[in-house]
């Protein structure tokens, strides 16, 4: 897998303050619209409480399925901002992420987690608030296996991801954009925001009228 320092690009922080506040469903219509059809995550991907929504700058790792050393070394190796993006492989038979990783991510400043793979301890992490994202539910522990590596190219749930890559994750799922696209989705989320609102305009008027 080819290596990269991780360190995240730096985009218009008006341009993702703007994104942030949109909705995946939106951002992944804006990526359609531009061709590009491969940057939702697999369904399954969802976070651990409706409420939680996450943007940042990836910092990739993948595991060993069910191998929590690859979480320690993502928590070294990301930066206050990113968000943890962890290929566990899509295995739910042991937990690669808890409430305990949860509190030290967020001692660190990091943004969240999403996981392809699966969680516990999410009573504990939901009334921590930090947003964290996963495939699953298990109380099962993982193991201890030293293998991962850290900032390289990975597929989570479906979608190529590379570090530096920009998150956005809300209750219906987890879109990736890169960070030379963000300005273009802006610009068609915009648009699509404008054709939608007209369109339910005009429906609300006819229900109104037929009242």
């Amino acid at each position: 897998m080819p290596q990269s320092d991780g360190r995240p690009d730096i985009p218009d922080p008006a341009v993702i303050e703007e994104l942030a506040g949109i909705s995946t469903a939106n951002i992944s219509d804006a990526l359609f619209r531009m061709g590009i059809k491969d940057r939702t995550m697999r369904a399954q991907i969802k976070p651990v409480d409706p409420s939680m929504r996450v943007s940042g700058p990836a910092c990739t790792a993948w595991a060993y399925p069910g191998g929590t050393h690859a979480c320690d070394l993502a928590l070294q190796a990301a930066e206050p901002g990113q968000v943890i993006v962890l290929d566990g492989k899509g295995f739910l038979e042991a937990v690669l992420w808890g409430e305990i990783f949860s509190h030290m991510a967020m001692a660190r400043g990091i943004a969240g987690t999403v996981i392809d793979g699966a969680v516990r301890d999410i009573d504990g992490v939901a009334e921590l608030g930090y947003p964290l994202f996963a495939a699953g539910i298990t109380p099962a522990a993982g193991t201890a296996d030293e293998l991962g590596q850290v900032n390289v190219s990975i597929t989570c749930a479906g979608v190529v991801v590379n570090p530096g890559d920009w998150v956005f994750g809300d209750l219906l799922g987890v879109v990736v954009v890169r960070p030379d696209e963000l300005e273009t989705v802006l610009d068609w989320c915009r648009q699509i925001a404008e054709k939608e609102a007209k369109m339910i305009a005009e429906a609300k008027a006819q229900i109104e009228a037929r009242c």
